[in-house]
């Protein structure tokens, strides 16, 4: 679904293992064999496994069962699990728990607002801003999918969208549009969307040939009668409503006709409840 390096899984490791297991080594168990299980205490869609798998591998554990991401899980399954040494298994123990954890927490989230939007339009497009946890971006992107959802944007160097914070170092929205002619000459197969935060900045976006439309803060109300009035004049382009969405609000922006609503609310999920047995074998 998504790759990860090498290195990245080692980091995984090393950020809760820097050197070796302490506790292990005291007690003299390292070389004990045993049994790791994860599993859930709750009903979630599953994600991070296939990442706990590699931390398995590198760790000589033998993985003896798992569910691939994307899956739904109930109460008390068995997400993964595998065979190895006591030391390699608890070296692996937090770092597998605290991604799945997490990325369980966002995919159960996203799916659960994919599912609100959908009941409301089947087509609607449930997605992520840029505003996740530094560092953490792969797994919130790979979470995201899992759960139904798709990023807005992975980055700003393979998509054109136009703030406001861009327009104050180019004259504002009047220079705008002969911008938009440069633009279209010079990336020709890329999309332009411009976010707007009024009607009538929406209603000139349009006019001005732009592919795609992001409405910032508007109240539903106002976003319905935005929707109405550019796709009567540009049924083709796309509009977004972006700004404080959520679980409890999310319908009422459905509601309004948008092609997709854009949400950073995903990235601060309640992580999943799972839990972890060692034993020894």
């Amino acid at each position: 679904m998504l790759y990860l390096s090498s290195e990245e899984i080692d980091r995984f490791i090393k950020e809760d293992v820097p050197y070796f297991d302490l506790t292990s080594h005291l007690l003299g168990i390292r070389d004990q064999p045993g049994k790791i299980t994860y599993f859930i205490r709750e009903e979630a869609v599953v994600c991070g496994t296939e990442e706990v798998k590699e931390i398995f591998k590198k760790l000589n554990i033998e993985c003896t069962f798992y569910i691939p991401s994307g899956e739904k899980a109930k109460k008390n399954d068995i997400l993964i699990s595998g065979t190895g040494k006591a030391e390699d298994l608890h070296t692996a123990w937090k770092a597998g728990q605290n991604i799945l954890d997490h990325c369980s927490g966002i995919a159960t989230q996203t799916r659960r607002m994919v599912d609100i939007g959908n009941a409301m339009e089947p087509k609607v497009a449930v997605l992520t801003t840029r505003k996740g946890f530094p560092g953490t971006k792969a797994l919130a992107i790979k979470s995201v999918l899992a759960g139904g959802g798709y990023p807005h944007r992975l980055g700003i160097s393979e998509t054109v969208l136009i703030f406001k914070q861009h327009l104050n170092f180019i004259g504002g929205m009047n220079a705008l549009a002969e911008k938009i002619k440069e633009i279209k000459q010079y990336c020709c197969e890329k999309k332009i969307i411009a976010e707007a935060e009024s009607l009538e900045d929406g209603l000139r976006l349009a006019e001005m040939g732009v592919d795609g439309i992001q409405f910032d803060k508007l109240k539903p109300e106002e976003l319905k009668e935005a929707v109405i009035r550019i796709k009567k004049k540009t049924p083709h382009i796309s509009l977004l409503a972006a700004g404080g969405i959520n679980e409890k609000n999310i319908s009422a922006y459905v509601k309004t006709g948008v092609d997709g609503v854009v949400t950073t609310s995903l990235y601060n999920a309640k992580p999943a409840d799972v839990g972890v047995k060692l034993e020894m074998l």
